[in-house]
């Protein structure tokens, strides 16, 4: 039995998570997301994330070191993928830059993986090269690229930008694109770009790719290879957590979540023993949830898993799993907040505040927009819903003051009271779903106040019996509430000059069509 846990479970929290509640409307609902518990293991489904870094495979060698980092992880290479690895190697044990895409799983306690902290299982490469810059290259987004000519096509705002061979950049904006796992296309004016996923090589170098490119444009017929954006969305979740209180306890705990997704919980005694500290990793669960799970106890073999759910900076485990056993964890789970040294070095807003507001009319927009378009689909797969024949419109505002704007998307999701609003926020270059509002009336005003930075939203709730009034929504650090209607009346004092949606079109009118 070990007595760390023990000691863990008897930690003693004071601030108790708070839930909201929201009315039903007339509109279809995505499908709920099912929290993971350690007592189901069938709830517990990792995503699958990106990591950028260092591949060495050889005899009795699998190895990846992601960029930035000295921690190494065992890869779970298929016999495919490790034919082609090895194939690249120019001499034994030649480091190699890859994109690798999977989960975490714990090592084995023996044979070649049981040194490692935890084992990578490998679903596909999206990159594997032993001639490019490796981790000097900067994040990318999604691009195809050929030889026999010499081709590339990029996504940029608004489209896709063809660069041919000493010729001017040409741009198209997408009229149309269908996804699947295996498979996307992007139809735009004069042609189309068709990426499968199948093993691809250029040619012209020893670099190796997942996805191939055909490219019709203006009659003509291109063919090369594709890589897709190279970002990890999950690091949002890296920081270090504590406990705020642990004068009933007699230690303290850490949590330290890292870039390249290892992990160290950290007992610190007040009688002056020596710190205990456990060593493992982290992956996303859902986008409310993470697995952490710790493989090293003070440098010995030993497995222990917990999941945290977040509450604004907040994080709390209810069970932790030692070997085989689930146990509970007493008074109310461990509670963890998120480090405020390093959320005031990341200029942390004040819970209630004043917002710089300059006069602005901003129409919603029906154009497609290949970023938008993704957004919005990841957060259809993401919820289990099917994106058939939805249309949306859509805009930008910084709604935060960081100086990068967040995405408004309304769906024609939409019942008596009005529609469906998705706002999105830029995590590493990528939308993150951040909140969504129900029974939404063009046009949207901002308020003058902010909560946790965020401005308020002044929305009018009337329709399905409802008697006309103005609503303010207030961030509380995490999201919006969700439905406006239960939410504080607003008054005219409070209105700003910013208007959204301020040309009063929904989407049932005009939009653009998934």
């Amino acid at each position: 039995m070990r007595a760390l846990p023990l000691c863990a479970i008897s930690l003693t929290m004071l601030l108790q998570a708070c839930s909201h509640l929201s009315l039903p409307s007339n509109e279809p609902e995505p499908a709920p997301i099912i929290p993971a518990t350690l007592d189901k293991p069938e709830t517990i489904q990792p995503q699958s994330f990106m990591l950028r870094g260092e591949v060495v495979v050889g005899h009795e060698v699998q190895r990846f070191t992601p960029c930035g980092s000295h921690q190494q992880y065992w890869l779970n290479l298929s016999p495919e993928q490790l034919r082609d690895a090895l194939a690249l190697s120019r001499s034994p044990y030649q480091p190699l830059y890859g994109e690798i895409v999977g989960t975490l799983l714990p090592p084995s306690q023996t044979g070649f993986n049981g040194d490692y902290v935890a084992r990578i299982q490998v679903q596909s490469i999206n990159q594997l090269s032993n001639e490019s810059r490796g981790c000097e290259q900067p994040v990318t987004a999604t691009r195809a690229f050929g030889n026999e000519p010499f081709w590339s096509m990029r996504f940029v705002d608004g489209g896709l930008q063809f660069q041919p061979m000493g010729g001017e950049k040409q741009h198209y904006s997408i009229t149309r694109t269908q996804l699947s796992p295996d498979q996307r296309r992007y139809q735009f004016e004069e042609g189309e770009l068709r990426l499968e996923q199948g093993q691809c090589q250029d040619g012209m170098s020893d670099n190796l790719y997942q996805w191939q490119a055909k490219l019709s444009l203006k009659g003509g017929q291109y063919q090369g290879c594709a890589t897709l954006a190279n970002i990890d969305p999950t690091l949002e979740w890296s920081g270090v957590y504590f406990a705020s209180s642990t004068e009933q306890t007699g230690f303290s705990v850490s949590l330290t979540l890292e870039n390249d997704h290892t992990a160290q919980t950290r007992y610190e005694y007040a009688n002056g023993e020596p710190a205990v500290i456990e060593q493992g990793y982290w992956q996303q669960l859902n986008p409310n949830q993470i697995q952490v799970v710790m493989t090293r106890h003070q440098q010995q073999y030993l497995i222990s898993e917990r999941i945290f759910t977040r509450d604004g900076y907040q994080i709390t485990a209810e069970q932790e799993k030692v070997g085989q056993s689930v146990y509970h964890i007493a008074d109310g789970g461990l509670v963890l907040f998120r480090s405020m040294v390093e959320l005031s070095e990341s200029g942390a807003p004040a819970a209630v505040g004043q917002a710089a507001i300059h006069a602005q009319q901003v129409a919603g927009r029906a154009d497609y927009e290949e970023e938008v378009d993704q957004a919005i689909r990841r957060y259809f797969t993401l919820h289990q819903t099917a994106p058939d024949h939805t249309q949306y419109r859509w805009l930008k505002y910084d709604l935060n003051g960081d100086e990068q704007p967040e995405l408004f998307v309304q769906l024609d999701w939409c019942g008596t009271g009005g529609c469906t609003l998705l706002i999105f926020e830029q995590q590493n270059q990528q939308w993150r779903f951040n909140s969504r509002i129900t029974l939404v009336q063009n046009p949207i005003r901002l308020g003058k106040q902010t909560h946790h930075g965020w401005q308020d939203l002044l929305l009018t709730v009337s329709g399905g019996g409802a008697k006309q009034a103005l609503h303010s929504l207030q961030y509380n650090g995490i999201s919006y509430p969700t439905n406006p209607s239960i939410a504080p009346e607003a008054s005219i004092e409070q209105m700003s000059q910013v208007v959204l949606f301020s040309d009063g079109l929904s989407p049932q009118q005009s939009g653009v069509k998934l």
